[in-house]
């Protein structure tokens, strides 16, 4: 075939593909805005009240640095916290953090002794958006979809007493750290 013959086949085929565009079928179509409106997000927040809490050892109040505890004593550490619950739909739960009493040290004393008191601490509440009992609480916002008030919490922390002599020397000079005692707020 000479080039000739083969350019006027090329052009003719590029011709066809270009005409057969221009014969489509088109369908119509159209959009409007229809002004949603806005949607805003609701809060969930506990925070600390700022006033400082109150230790009591078996009924007594105490000051915790200077304060020894035994097999049976129970402790009982109270607070104030704001909590603010905001959402129609909203309900959550209160609690205590699970890595709120840690040993001071990697020592078996205070491991033993953390242990003890992590196992045998609950949680109690109350404010004018709780409701429950113990070792976690619910909070809901209302039929306005907003709460936000004081909420007073205190751990119970139990140091337990067995019944068999000695079971508890493990925790003996033992010291837990409780600056990482956290009031925990999680929606459900």
């Amino acid at each position: 075939m000479n080039k000739l013959l083969k350019g006027a086949i090329a052009g003719a085929a590029g011709v066809a593909l270009l005409l057969g565009g221009a014969g489509t079928f088109a369908l119509w179509n159209s959009s409007a805005s229809v002004a949603g409106g806005n949607i805003v997000a609701g809060n969930l927040l506990v925070a600390d009240s700022g006033t400082a809490g109150t230790w009591t050892a078996n009924g007594t109040a105490i000051t915790l640095a200077s304060f020894k505890a035994v097999p049976g004593d129970v402790l009982k550490f109270t607070k104030t916290v704001n909590v603010t619950a905001s959402g129609n739909n909203l309900v959550a739960t209160l609690g205590l953090g699970t890595a709120s009493i840690t040993g001071a040290t990697a020592a078996a004393a205070d491991t033993a002794l953390a242990g003890y008191l992590t196992a045998n601490t609950v949680l109690a509440a109350t404010g004018s958006a709780i409701t429950g009992s113990g070792p976690t609480y619910t909070v809901t916002p209302g039929t306005a979809g907003i709460a936000s008030s004081p909420v007073t919490v205190t751990a119970t922390i139990t140091f337990p007493k067995s019944t068999t002599a000695g079971a508890e020397n493990d925790a003996k000079l033992g010291s837990v750290n409780l600056n990482n005692l956290t009031v925990t707020l999680t929606q459900n």
